[in-house]
Order: C-alpha cells, then sequence, then structure tokens
C-alpha cells in the first residue's frame, strides 16, 4: 500500500468512525454543534515573525509550529486531504489538497488563505515553486485508471500548461534547482512501488525528458517518496536521503545522509543565509513514535530535535522563513 492509498485508507475510516458514533438523525445537528464548525484556522499573533515549519496532516488538518522551538503556534482546517507542500521566496506556503483538487496558497503566517489555485480535473500530490520564475509546479497522481501530469502554473496564478510522460503516467514528486530545471518522479505510483522512475524538464523546455538516476549501488532501485533541492544538490527521500545532481539531463550520484530512525515522508532542507542546507526535517511514522525528527545536514546520524504534538502521520512538510 503506497502512501496515497493509506492516507485514503484512514480518512475513509474516520468518516465511517464518525457516522457510526453519530447514529441515525431525524435532521442534521445544528451548524453551532457541527464537529467541522468546531474546527477554526488559527496562528498565534507573532507567528508571522518565526521561521514556521507546516505539517500535512492524515486527520485533514495542516498544523504549524516554530521552526526554532518545535512549539505549535498555528493550525489550518478546510482541507479535504492536504498533502505535500513547498514554499517560494516570499515565505508563502503552497498546500496540496488531493481530493478537492486544488492547491491552496497562505501568506507566511496568516490563517487564511491568499488564494486557491483550481487543479480539476487533476489531483495534486507533490509541488515545487521554480526560483527563478515564480511559476509553481505541481505533481498529479489520477490513480490507475486516469494518466497524471506535471502541472505548470505561471507565476503560481491562472491556467496550468500540463506535461504528460507515458512512462511515469502518474507523478508523486516533484523539485526545482536553483537554475529553474525541474527534476520529478512517479515515486510509488508506478506498478512496481519499490521502484521509482524520473523525467527531467529542463529550464524553458516543452516536453518531460525520462532519464536514470544512478544510485550508490550499480544494481540500485530508487523507492523515492519525496524529492527537494538543498541549495546544491536534489535530495531524494528513500528512508536515508541521498544527494545526486543533473546536468544537461545526465543524472550523478554524489552521496548520502545516513539517519537515525530513519524518515518515511518527504524531507525539507534549512538553507541558511548562503542558501546551504544546515539542517535537516522529516516525518516518522512507527509503532514507537509519529512526529517530525530534525537531523544535522549533510552529517545526518542520530535526530537532535523532534516535533510531536499535534502530529498524525505527516504526508507533507516545508519550512517557511519569516522575511
Amino acid at each position: 500500500m503506497n502512501r496515497r492509498d493509506a492516507f485514503s485508507l484512514a480518512f475513509c475510516i474516520g468518516v465511517a468512525f464518525l457516522c457510526a458514533c453519530a447514529g441515525p438523525q431525524s435532521s442534521g445537528p445544528p451548524a453551532s454543534l457541527s464537529p467541522q464548525a468546531e474546527r477554526h484556522s488559527w496562528m498565534v499573533p507573532n507567528a508571522s515573525q518565526q521561521d514556521l515549519v507546516y505539517v500535512s496532516n492524515t486527520d485533514s488538518e495542516v498544523t504549524v509550529y516554530s521552526y526554532s522551538q518545535q512549539t505549535l503556534v498555528g493550525v489550518l482546517t478546510d482541507f479535504t486531504q492536504p498533502m505535500g507542500e513547498c514554499v517560494n521566496a516570499a515565505g508563502d506556503v503552497f498546500i496540496a489538497d488531493y481530493a478537492a483538487k486544488q492547491i491552496v496558497e497562505y501568506a507566511h503566517g496568516a490563517a487564511t488563505p491568499l488564494k486557491t489555485l483550481d487543479d480539476a480535473p487533476d489531483s495534486p500530490y507533490a509541488c515545487s515553486v521554480d526560483p527563478t520564475t515564480g511559476n509553481l509546479a505541481v505533481a498529479n497522481d489520477d490513480g490507475a485508471s486516469n494518466q497524471g501530469n506535471v502541472a505548470i502554473f505561471p507565476n503560481a496564478s491562472g491556467t496550468p500548461t500540463r506535461y504528460t510522460d507515458s512512462t511515469l503516467y502518474n507523478f508523486q514528486a516533484c523539485s526545482y534547482d536553483i537554475h529553474g530545471n525541474l527534476l520529478v518522479s512517479n515515486g510509488s505510483a508506478g506498478p512496481n512501488p519499490s521502484l521509482s522512475l524520473f523525467a527531467w524538464l529542463p529550464k524553458g523546455g516543452s516536453k518531460l525528458v525520462s532519464i536514470r538516476i544512478p544510485g550508490p549501488q550499480p544494481s540500485w532501485q530508487w523507492g523515492v517518496d519525496g524529492i527537494t533541492w538543498d541549495g546544491e544538490y536534489f535530495v531524494l527521500e528513500n528512508y536515508y536521503v541521498y544527494r545526486v545532481i543533473v546536468t544537461h539531463g545526465q543524472a550523478y550520484y554524489v552521496g548520502e545522509t545516513q539517519l537515525d530512525p530513519g524518515i518515511n515522508s518527504p524531507v525539507w532542507i534549512y538553507n541558511d543565509t548562503k542558501g546551504q542546507g544546515t539542517e535537516l526535517i522529516g516525518g516518522v511514522d512507527d509503532d514507537s513514535e509519529n512526529g517530525v525528527d530534525y537531523y544535522p545536514y549533510p552529517g545526518g546520524g542520530e535526530a537532535t530535535a523532534q516535533i510531536t504534538h499535534g502530529i498524525d502521520r505527516a504526508f507533507g512538510i516545508t519550512i517557511s522563513l519569516a522575511q
């Protein structure tokens, strides 16, 4: 079962449980008593003055934390199935709402959206913002019966241009590099969930080009959950994280960062003032813990801090810096 299917199953079970508990009624409850009505987005007054971590959760909420203190500073609601996240240079956060077929944009530290982008008929799984243009790339996974695509919204607005690839078929991960080139992957959406494939959209390109990315061993097969950019290299998340570089459509393996206990959710890299990654955060979900761990980067090793409050199986993570 891949991450999207697990999310959908948990969501459906939760809805069924609520309905079973409610029991038959002749009429709906008053709006003031509706569980949905009691869920309001909120943010502490000084949230915009802090570096923030945004986490998409299985319970359909996006929880927001102080990056330095790991404390809850806000909750964003009104999502159906929030998944991948990304951020632009201004600190605006984009959240892919898979089931709603929308991408919702929030200003840094804000509790109400700036705007909502319509991605229908596609289902957005992950996103990335081009640092050279502000264009928003959205990886769409439309299930086994429908081919997905990569949708590029110019300056994160308007009507997107959609790119398909018959080899990947669907898309679950994407990231721009500093030059405006886009690397995408089907993640676990292919017929073999443990075999991820990749494609490349060079800056100004008109089509996706399938590429092979070598791993640490010649026979290596990728099983990627996320892609991000650390200021110098693409970072592929596969329990540990792996650095690769793509030049003129040719990929090269750079190195590995081992993490203890490891991660199974898309990661995000905290970049210093020079644009170099210095810390990595990623989701953890196993029998013993459910949270977001902090690791030194690129050194890795044991987690140095953790967010646990309010985390319900993290499916998307991004860091928005105070401006």
